[in-house]
């Protein structure tokens, strides 16, 4: 899978987040998982944790509140229509 840094805003690139609970701090919470360079390798790794939701819920396991998404960065979709912040400074 080919991997890229979630923090570069300046390529496009496609981020599965994962929302379960947090021992830590006692509640159910957004957890960045991965963020590649593709649609493909995102959509894979969103079916394989949504399976294991899934099993984890049939066996009485999950929580209905567990879940998974998907976030696609797109700095030229930004720049036109006057998106994040970072992105005026290179107009």
């Amino acid at each position: 899978m080919a991997e890229v840094d979630p923090n570069n805003k300046l390529i496009k690139s496609y981020s599965v987040r994962h929302h379960r609970f947090d021992p830590e701090t006692n509640h159910f919470r957004w957890f960045d998982i991965k963020t590649f360079d593709n649609e493909e390798e995102m959509q894979q790794l969103m079916e394989e944790i949504h399976n294991e939701i899934e099993l984890r819920r049939l066996s009485g396991e999950g929580h209905y509140k567990e879940q998974v998404a998907g976030q696609i960065n797109d700095p030229e979709w930004a720049k036109q229509n006057k998106g994040w912040s970072a992105y005026q400074e290179f107009e």
